[in-house]
């Protein structure tokens, strides 16, 4: 029985994206066979979660500082490359629309063909961001795998993969712009604290954490658009699943700033509790 829904499974999944697959990227690595993707993010989710920190256990962290400032480095040129690359051609366009940008894919023309191909590196992208979590393990900074962090990191993956096969070019490219330009910010601070200058950007966590939330904030708007009104006849089913996953990041993340800035701060700011003397507490009992 569960044999023949496995089986069952795999053959709609096979026809969906043998009938609903943009045949632009369909040639592509790691596009076209979603088994494959998921084979990838289950080894991810396996190391950071099990065998890693085992492995890991009765050994010295890693000293990666190299390694990490120049996967710090390279992010930041990547993402900001592509960031540009692509903003160039999407909604610096004239044809491009903010509010409802339909998804066509016997579109090839140049500009579109320039975008599928700043979608895909960026696709490459979110492979290169599960580095992040392995640095982690291997560094032993267990506390720092939080679920939030995994599943950012293992849903962007999915996310994206789904998005590059079936709706490229389409409404939710804002997505993609977005969090490129968040990265870039995000890994120059990462590469700056790496070189010894934490003191003096320090304040640029707080300020990324912020530009985070205003993220998930504006997507959740960009996805609304297309649930309240669709002319480009956006699938409202995927536009849905957009507006409450960035309500649901929005509010996890929110609720990480609360914590580390909001009510510390407040803790901080509260006078201390003068303790009485022995003397003091007998003065006020007689």
């Amino acid at each position: 029985m569960r044999q023949n829904i496995i089986v069952h499974l795999y053959g709609l999944i096979r026809d969906m994206y043998a009938e609903h697959g943009d045949p632009r990227v369909a040639h592509l690595p790691l596009l076209g066979n979603l088994w494959i993707v998921l084979a990838l993010v289950g080894v991810y989710l396996a190391f950071v979660l099990h065998y890693g920190p085992k492995w890991m256990e009765h050994r010295k962290p890693y000293e990666l500082k190299t390694v990490m400032q120049v996967y710090n480095a390279v992010q930041v040129v990547a993402n900001t490359i592509v960031f540009l690359y692509g903003l160039t051609n999407t909604y610096l366009q004239p044809g491009f629309s903010w509010t409802c940008q339909p998804f066509d894919k016997t579109d090839t023309s140049p500009r579109m063909m320039h975008v599928l191909c700043a979608t895909y590196v960026y696709y490459m992208l979110k492979y290169l961001d599960l580095l992040d979590t392995v640095f982690i393990v291997l560094r032993k900074k267990n506390s720092q795998v939080s679920f939030l962090h995994v599943y950012h990191h293992a849903g962007m993956v999915f996310g994206v993969s789904i998005y590059m096969t079936f709706l490229g070019g389409s409404h939710a490219t804002m997505l993609g712009i977005i969090n490129l330009l968040v990265h870039s910010v995000m890994y120059a601070y990462y590469y700056a604290s790496s070189l010894g200058a934490l003191r003096h950007i320090l304040w640029w966590k707080q300020r990324i954490t912020q530009l985070q939330l205003a993220q998930f904030g504006y997507l959740t708007l960009h996805f609304l658009l297309v649930i309240v009104r669709n002319p480009c006849r956006f699938p409202p089913f995927i536009a849905f699943i957009g507006f409450i996953q960035n309500i649901f990041m929005f509010f996890m993340f929110f609720d990480f700033y609360y914590k580390t800035y909001i009510r510390k701060q407040r803790q901080q700011q509260q006078p201390p509790v003068k303790r009485e003397s022995p003397a003091e507490a007998g003065l006020k009992l007689s």
